[in-house]
């Protein structure tokens, strides 16, 4: 999976590299250079936003940034990276790869329409839906484990739901009026992981980026979880769910409700 990702952000780089030294290079041309890769690489990260891409693929890889006073900026260097690297190698080491675990969180507008279309003629603006869910999951590194989604609504009983025992979805149903992660919400999460870990007679190690709202308040009631966080600036580095799981799920999700 690594590889496969480090791979095609070099295919990425390059064709980027080419839509800014060349903006008057049609679909075509460009087309006739990238072959078949071009649909792929056009849906990683979106091709027609070449230059945003590539300032984030800069951070991503430590490429230095320079701000308006010229000073260098950059993200976690390639020491920082080895020593956080070999520090997860030797938390891992002590677990069976099946009991390593990470979770991150995504929104999903559920009803937001695409930017682009094909048109035969004028189209007047609309607004875009801003009805968003948000939605945690957690995997193990295997693979071979996957725990139901955290589902976070802006309604507790959306119409939808009525008469419906929330406790029977194929989910963990949470909701709050901004339908966001809350610390409150994320430590019931944690408490409802742990039951089911004791269930089956597992301790596990779950990564988890440093975001306030993954802090824990009662620490010692994870007995069955050993929580490590991701240092700051190195989740697009070391966490498994950025490395296209988290948009390959929302690909599917998409794809089912239209």
């Amino acid at each position: 999976m690594i590889s496969y990702i480090i791979e095609k952000c070099g295919e990425k780089k390059e064709l980027c590299l080419l839509h800014q030294e060349n903006p008057s290079l049609s679909q075509e041309e460009i087309g006739k250079k990238f072959g078949p890769k071009l649909l792929i690489l056009r849906n990683i990260e979106g091709f027609t936003g070449s230059a945003g891409w590539l300032n984030n693929f800069k951070k991503r890889h430590n490429i230095k940034q320079y701000n308006k006073h010229g000073e260098a900026k950059s993200g976690p260097g390639e020491e920082e990276l080895a020593k956080e690297r070999e520090k997860l190698r030797e938390l891992i080491s002590n677990f069976d790869l099946e009991d390593v675990f990470n979770c991150d969180e995504t929104g999903l507008y559920w009803e937001l329409e695409p930017s682009k279309t094909l048109s035969t003629g004028p189209l007047s603006g609309t607004k875009k839906s801003k009805n968003r869910v948000t939605l945690l999951l957690t995997f193990n590194v295997t693979g071979s484990i996957k725990l139901p989604a955290l589902f976070i609504h802006k309604h507790q009983t959306p119409r939808d739901l009525k008469g419906i025992d929330k406790t029977k979805l194929p989910v963990d149903y949470f909701w709050n009026k901004s339908a966001w992660m809350q610390t409150s919400i994320w430590n019931k999460y944690l408490e409802l992981l742990n039951q089911r870990m004791k269930r089956q007679n597992r301790k596990i190690l779950l990564l988890v980026d440093n975001a306030p709202v993954h802090s824990v308040s009662n620490p010692e009631l994870l007995t069955n979880i050993t929580i490590h966080y991701l240092p700051p600036n190195t989740t697009a580095h070391l966490q498994p769910a950025d490395a296209g799981i988290i948009n390959s799920f929302k690909v599917c999700i998409l794809f089912i409700i239209n």
